[in-house]
């Protein structure tokens, strides 16, 4: 068994250097094993152009502290038998070649692979390997330890070559392919295996098993199970071969590496099963009596691998990329492949799946591949006819190329245009997919990754017209830089399918030709029909396929389709001949002819009628044409199968599934319900299509586009299938009538899109879900119904079947997202919804709110608005009052209008007052009448009326708005007299003035008595001046102001002037006048007048404290109306008196201005206007260093000390001039704080100003992070927390900020590990002092149990084992906090096989949910199901419960569905069903069973009536 007793595999090759002699003389079959070895894979092409062996020590990871590199402790190992002896000696001296060098290769992977240390290994793969080998050696026979331990990769390919010399499989048969995958696979596991090894525990061991399963998987299963086996392993193969390209990033960071050990797992799984598998029902599958279901068996291994492979590529993009990255790679890879899930599989089973095809079959082929790739053509363009076998030799030619050819190792990029896949048969469609896989395969190339960005932007942009250009640019930059490495093909089959006619299959030939002739390295494959256009650049060479060709092919095929048929087996050698050849002379050379007429001859029911058959179709040859209309005429169209599925395949926009075709075949739209259907789909398709169609990875297409395109014809005509229109319109119906059928859940309309783990599980629940909402409109479109753009035939049916849920417009706005006309899509959505449910409907509503929402997006502000006033108005009338989404509707449609403006009444206007009138009041119900809210919109309702001229309604709204004011600020404040001048406005428009009270002109005429620099007579001016400008007089007011300035200037300067008191009085005249000038919005006036006084006073010097202080008013005023910079120097000269005469409370007043004006000149000033203003700057720097180091030259510690510092920090950051900063800050430190620079010592919060001590050491850290000092930074943020910890309480705000801060640095620069200490010590702290359970201890919990589990530090159970057990304190029922720690064990427990432990976990959680505990209600209908099969599958197959149990578990189920959901829910029904189908089990309640079936069944059918 395994070859490894009868023929050791553990032997090293020999060492000796003799030829062995071929086995055979015959110079052909010599010349095939030479080719042979020439053909042997690679494993990773970047490490073979020499042979030669370097000796290199380990190269030790920065990472880790590296003790010593892992060992394994190999098992004894058993001598090897007597068989051993002259084995290794028959091995081909070429094969012994090959080993050699791939050992070679081997050991540099090894060398460059870096080594760590035994607490930084990868311990996945350990559990698996022992458990694997236990199961080895008890399945297989005559296995055991020693065996799969001595096994090397050098045995396992003189197994192989073993197999070669026993079955002698001739080139192209199925047993060479096989033997290649095998080949292919082994080496590739062998250097992914040293590519590892030094952070993989057990890695060499892994790769062990997975050989021993490849050779008993050889050994032991018929060739039916190996060839899609090792298809598969082939196709795994090629993922890892991607990886191994970018070896050096397999240990790159921590999540890498354990994505990585993970994946090497997964391989070993499923590898070990489906050895296993296939070993135990070896003589079933050799008897035909097993199924080979191999996808349905083992396919969730494989899309595991697949994924965890996505996550490596992902991570080591995000490596490359660091943080500078401006999109996520994930972002780029949807927008270049198609956003159809089953579009995605389509596409990747063509890239990756070996292709489908004969055995023998394309091996003439090798010479002219190889000729051509050693030529200097640029191009090379295979044509021939329909059905000649394009599309198969592309597959062929792809196969071949990912093998060394002519010892040459070349990469791919391979695409294959599809006629029944319409969106990807552009030029546009061809360039994404080929940088798609260029961005696969190139991992790290950030150039490339910064152009598609690029282009993924300008794709969101209104003009898409040079996108194509674009892509195709990118293409041709980036294979420039790919193909100087790896010389490269890139294949295109299918040319003539491209979308566009002549002229674009004429523009992607030239890209393409392009392409190769701008760069050596690269060559070009286009295969099309004849006759192709050639590319008007290059050396293009044509190959035309011809009958001679294909002539050793057709027999290949004629023989297989052939095989097995009784009449034709029942003939002699000869005569089996002779059929052949009349079939391939009949056939000209076209595979599809030639099977179509087997397919005929295989009908003959007697010898007589098989060999009249085959003499007639020699004789009268029939074209292509008339076999598939003799095919089509055997159908039986009387069957609604048979129309309906060849309707649909011919408009569908891709390739159906069987589960789709299934659940289209159910919809029953006479009835409108769907029926199950018992029937195996598969058989269906079979019976009803004949020969038309095949079913291919799961989807049901037709056999060849030669037939897609004769039946085209039939449905244009409206023969014999529905016509286009007829089958548009029925497709459309079913797909609506799916939709309404399962899109049953009530959903409030919402303003923001649906998640997409929520897309995701609907999609996965009803599988044709995702094809109806992505396309119902584009058939809807080609339908009978649609007549124009804004008028359709909407028969009742249609309507009576149309989904009424909000749901399927949700789905629509994920889906039509990346849509260039998205929005013609949702609007074409809305008029029909609008049409069939009329306007007010939850429907309409949602569909309104996508097309604002997109309108707003491409700047169509007019039709944006009036989708959100509609929306808004339908919300008002259907929803709950002021319901977040009418409110948010509305507030949109008011940001969309705020500026645009309008004079008269218009329908807008009209629309603005509904909206601002409802706004109010929503806001007034929901914050009240004072709220800020309220106000904003009350004056937007009041100038909206003042725009429109409409004075009445404005002098109402500005009166309620003036007694709202009053209440919120108080009469007479700043607030309210704004409001009072707008009344005033108002009223003196409309002639409504309130006099000024006589006695105040009377007391002025008195005082203009009184000399001008009397404080009486100012006075009274200045109230006068404020009766005038209340009754809204300003000009009068102003002159007051005016006169009564000049009048005491000239007294100022006057040679007799009465002293200081005058200058005061003058001064505060001005401020008056200022401040009048500011209320009435004038601004610039106000600016100049204070620089006037400014101007007056800035030379004088006056002994008056009082003079200064108006001054520091003024300042304070300049700085009101920006003027900033003399702001500062009017407070610098206030700060200088003050300072000289003691004045200390007075100076810190003008240091905190200062430092605070300075604050705001630099946020307010760009380091360019600074830098470039050489005057600003100097007195700006000037003025705060000198503020500054007077600050500093104390002993004392301010308030002022810090706003100082602070200050000058923010100027100098500004400039980003980081050493000055850190300069500054240090300084600073060193005199409130020592213990934070010098690190010396306990160090713990200054006794004083402690926040502000904190605020300047967190400054100094930036600035060190800033100037890429992280290791000093990180000090600084560290000595923080450490302070806070040893200085505040546990509940301290100054302890949150400070470990607040430094996590947040930590995560910046991904430090997780140290994140998780951070918040380890802070749990100790929170047990020590709140106790276990308090909401800070379990919050942290929760924290270290999310890092751990999204980081791989740790042990996250443990966190959340923790979190139940100090919550629950074992109570049956879990405390509603635990919930999310329940619901990770839950899963954690359920993957790691813990049975009892998850016993207890669905217990606790099963009470919880049944009982209606506090949290019951975040418990999701999904979850509970999921919750019940668990619970009863842990009760049935683990504790080995009985009937009863069982019984009861799925009583309480239905009952509490009952009770939470209703009996008419379909978590009900399905409660029922689980309820009916454990009754089934016991005889005595097979009635009960019944019974439950009957409720269930009319429940559903009257639940479907009523919808």
């Amino acid at each position: 068994m395994l070859g490894l007793r009868r023929n050791p595999l553990s032997r090293k090759p020999s060492s000796s250097s003799n030829t062995v002699k071929p086995l055979h003389d015959n110079v052909e079959e010599t010349s095939r094993l030479e080719t042979m070895a020439d053909d042997a894979p690679v494993p990773n092409s970047s490490h073979n152009h020499d042979n030669v062996k370097v000796d290199k020590s380990p190269v030790i990871a920065k990472e880790p502290k590296v003790s010593k590199p892992m060992a394994y402790e190999p098992l004894p190992v058993k001598k090897p038998n007597g068989l051993s002896n002259g084995t290794t000696n028959r091995t081909s001296h070429t094969m012994t070649q090959r080993s050699q060098s791939y050992t070679s290769t081997s050991k540099r992977w090894g060398e460059s692979s870096v080594v760590f240390s035994k607490d930084q290994q990868i311990t996945t793969l350990h559990e698996t390997v022992i458990t694997t080998r236990r199961k080895f050696v008890a399945e297989f026979d005559d296995v055991d330890d020693a065996d799969i331990h001595s096994l090397t990769i050098e045995g396992f390919l003189q197994f192989i070559e073993r197999q070669r010399l026993t079955h002698m499989p001739h080139r192209g048969s199925r047993w060479d392919k096989v033997l290649k995958w095998a080949e292919f696979f082994a080496l590739q596991i062998s250097g992914y295996s040293e590519a590892v090894q030094g952070f993989v525990r057990d890695s060499d061991q892994a790769a062990k098993l997975i050989w021993a399963a490849a050779c008993a998987l050889l050994e032991a299963s018929p060739l039916i199970a190996l060839d899609k086996t090792f298809a598969v392993f082939y196709e795994l193969g090629l993922s890892i071969s991607v990886l191994l390209r970018h070896d050096k990033l397999l240990h790159a960071d921590e999540h890498i590496r354990v994505e990585v050990g993970q994946a090497f797992n997964d391989l070993l799984v499923l590898v070990r099963d489906v050895s296993i598998y296939y070993y135990a029902q070896v003589n079933a599958i050799s008897a035909g009596q097993a199924s080979l279901d191999f996808n349905g068996t083992f396919g969730g291994h494989i899309e595991a691998f697949h994924q965890r492979k996505s996550r490596i590529t992902d991570a080591m993009w995000q490596f490359e990329l660091g943080d500078d990255a401006s999109m996520d790679i994930e972002t780029l890879r949807s927008w270049l492949r198609p956003r159809d899930r089953n579009l995605q599989t389509i596409v990747k089973n063509r890239l990756n799946a070996p292709g489908q095809r004969d055995e023998y079959t394309c091996e003439w082929f090798q010479r002219h591949l190889l000729d051509f790739s050693r030529s200097t053509d640029d191009g090379l363009a295979i044509v021939g006819p329909a059905g000649c076998g394009k599309s198969v030799l592309s597959r062929w030619i792809i196969e071949r190329l990912q093998r060394p050819l002519a010892k040459k190792t070349y990469e791919t990029l391979f695409f294959t245009v599809e006629a029944d896949v319409p969106s990807e048969t552009s030029s546009v469609a061809i360039a994404k997919h080929l940088l798609l896989q260029l961005l696969e395969k190139n991992i790290g190339d950030k150039l490339l990754f910064q152009d598609l960005a690029q282009a993924y932007e300008d794709s969101s942009s209104k003009d898409t017209s040079n996108l194509e250009d674009s892509l195709w640019k990118y293409l041709d930059i980036a294979l420039g830089r790919f193909a100087s490495k790896h010389p490269l093909f890139v294949i295109i089959d299918g040319l003539d399918e491209v979308r566009g006619g002549e002229q674009n299959r004429k523009h992607v030939t030239h890209q393409l030709g392009a392409l190769a002739t701008k760069h050596t390295n690269i060559q070009a494959i286009i295969l099309s029909r004849d006759p192709a256009p050639v590319p008007d650049k290059g050396k293009i060479r044509t190959f035309k396929i011809t009958r001679d060709h294909t002539h050793d092919d057709c027999r290949h095929v004629a023989e297989h389709a052939l095989h097995g048929y009784a009449h034709y087996q029942g003939q002699g050698e000869h005569g089996r001949e002779a059929v052949v050849d009349q079939l391939i002379h009949a056939a000209n050379g076209n595979f599809l002819a030639l099977l179509l007429t087997i397919n005929f001859l295989r009908q003959e029911k007697s010898h007589e009628g098989f060999i009249k058959a085959v003499k007639a179709a020699k004789d009268a040859p029939k074209s292509l044409d008339e076999l598939i209309k003799k095919l089509v005429d055997t159908l039986d169209f009387s069957r609604p199968d048979t129309n309906h599925l060849l309707s649909w395949m011919l408009v569908a926009e891709r390739p159906f599934s069987v589960t789709e075709v299934r659940n289209l075949l159910q919809i029953d739209l006479q009835k409108k319900h769907s029926v199950d259907r018992k029937t195996d789909i598969r058989e269906d398709v079979k019976a009803s299509l004949g020969a038309l169609a095949i079913i291919d990875n799961g989807f049901v297409r037709f056999r060849h586009p030669t037939i897609r395109a004769h039946i085209l014809n039939f449905l244009k005509e409206g023969k014999k299938v529905l016509g286009y229109q007829a089958a548009q319109t029925d497709l459309t119906m079913r797909l609506l009538a799916y939709c309404r059928f399962n899109l049953t859940d009530s959903r409030e309309p919402a303003l923001d899109m649906m998640a997409k783990t929520q897309v995701n599980e609907l999609f996965e629940s009803h599988r044709l879900l995702e094809y109806a909402v992505r396309y119902w409109t584009l058939h809807f479109r080609a339908s009978s119904m649609y007549t124009s753009a804004d008028n359709f035939q909407l028969s009742a049916d249609f309507k009576a079947i149309f989904p009424s849920s909000t749901q399927l417009a949700m789905l629509e706005w994920t889906c039509w997202e990346s849509l260039v006309e998205s929005i013609k899509t949702h609007e074409l959505a809305r008029q029909i919804r609008q049409d069939v449910l009329t306007e007010k409907h939850e429907s309409v509503l949602q569909s309104l709110i996508i097309c604002g929402i997109l309108y707003q997006k491409w700047s169509k502000t007019t039709e944006a608005s009036m989708c959100f006033y509609r929306a808004s108005h339908i919300g008002q009338g259907i929803l709950r009052e002021n319901h977040t989404v009418t409110i948010g509707c509305t507030t949109k449609f008011l940001t969309i209008t705020e500026t645009i403006k309008t004079t008269t009444r218009t329908e807008l206007a009209t629309c603005k007052e509904g909206m601002l009138k409802y706004i109010i009041n929503a806001y007034k119900h929901q914050h009240g009448k004072t709220h800020d809210l309220v106000i904003r919109y009350y004056k937007m309702l009041a100038q909206l009326y003042v725009d429109i001229r409409e004075e009445h309604h404005a002098e109402t709204i500005w009166r309620e708005l003036r007694e709202v004011v009053i209440i919120r600020y108080g009469k007479g404040s700043e607030e309210e007299t704004s409001i009072s001048e707008q009344l005033t406005i108002i009223l003196k428009k409309g002639d409504k003035k309130i006099d000024v009270v006589e006695y105040e002109t009377g007391i002025f005429d008195v005082a203009m008595h009184l000399e001008v620099w009397d404080i009486r007579r100012i006075q009274m001016t200045i109230e006068l001046a404020v009766s005038y400008e209340a009754r809204g007089e300003y000009f009068l007011a102003e002159e007051l102001y005016v006169t009564l300035w000049r009048r005491l200037t000239e007294q100022c300067h006057h040679p007799h002037h009465h002293g200081v008191e005058i200058h005061i009085h003058t001064i505060d005249i001005v401020l008056e006048y200022v401040r009048f000038l500011r209320r009435r919005h004038r601004h610039e006036e106000a600016s100049n007048v204070l620089i006037c006084v400014w101007t007056e006073y800035e030379e004088y010097d006056f002994e008056s404290e009082t003079i200064y202080l108006r001054l520091k008013v003024v300042g304070e005023l300049m700085r009101a109306v920006s003027l900033l910079s003399v702001a500062i120097s009017v407070f610098k000269k206030c700060w200088g008196w003050f300072k000289s005469h003691g004045k200390h409370e007075h100076t810190e007043s003008c240091e905190v201005l200062i430092s605070e004006t300075m604050t705001e000149l630099i946020s307010t000033t760009s380091t360019t206007i600074v830098s470039n203003t050489s005057t600003t700057t100097t007195t700006t720097e000037a003025v705060i260093k000198e503020l500054f180091e007077s600050t500093m030259s104390g002993n004392t510690v301010t308030f002022e000390t810090f706003s100082t510092c602070k200050s000058l920090v923010t100027y100098y950051m500004k400039l980003e001039q980081w050493s000055q900063c850190i300069e500054v800050t240090k300084r600073t430190l060193l005199l409130v704080w020592k213990t934070i620079v010098s690190g010396r010592g306990t160090i713990a919060l200054p006794k004083d100003f402690g926040s502000e001590a904190i605020d300047i050491a967190t400054s100094l850290a930036i600035c060190y992070d800033r100037s890429h000092r992280f290791h000093e930074a990180e000090e600084i943020y560290v000595r923080i927390y450490r302070a806070c910890r040893n200085s505040c309480h546990i509940h301290d705000e100054r302890l949150t900020r400070s470990y607040t801060l430094l996590v947040k640095f930590y995560e910046g620069h991904r430090h997780w590990h140290k994140m998780i200490e951070i918040h380890r010590e802070l749990l100790v702290e929170y047990r020590k002092h709140l106790g276990t359970s308090h909401t800070l201890t379990i919050k942290t919990l929760y924290i270290l149990g999310s890092l751990c589990a999204d980081h791989g530090h740790g042990h996250a159970h443990e966190y959340y084992e923790e979190i139940i057990t100090t919550l629950n304190h074992g109570s049956a029922v879990c405390h509603h906090d635990a919930l999310d720690a329940m619901f990770f064990m839950f899963n954690y427990h359920y993957e790691g096989g813990h049975w009892h432990k998850l016993q207890a976990i669905c217990k606790t959680l099963w009470v919880t949910w049944k009982d209606q505990h506090q949290g019951y209600k975040n418990f999701s209908v999904e979850f509970i199901e999921i919750l019940y099969l668990r619970y009863r599958y842990v009760l049935e197959h683990h504790m080995h419960c009985e009937f009863s149990v069982l019984r009861e578990l799925t009583i309480e189920y239905r009952t509490a569905c009952i009770k939470i959901f209703g009996a008419s829910a379909t978590i009900t029904i399905k409660a029922s069903i689980e309820l009916a189908q454990i009754y089934m089990k016991s005889e005595k309640h097979i009635h009960e069973a019944m019974s439950i079936y009957e409720e269930a069944s009319s429940i559903r059918h009257s639940h479907l009536f009523l919808h």
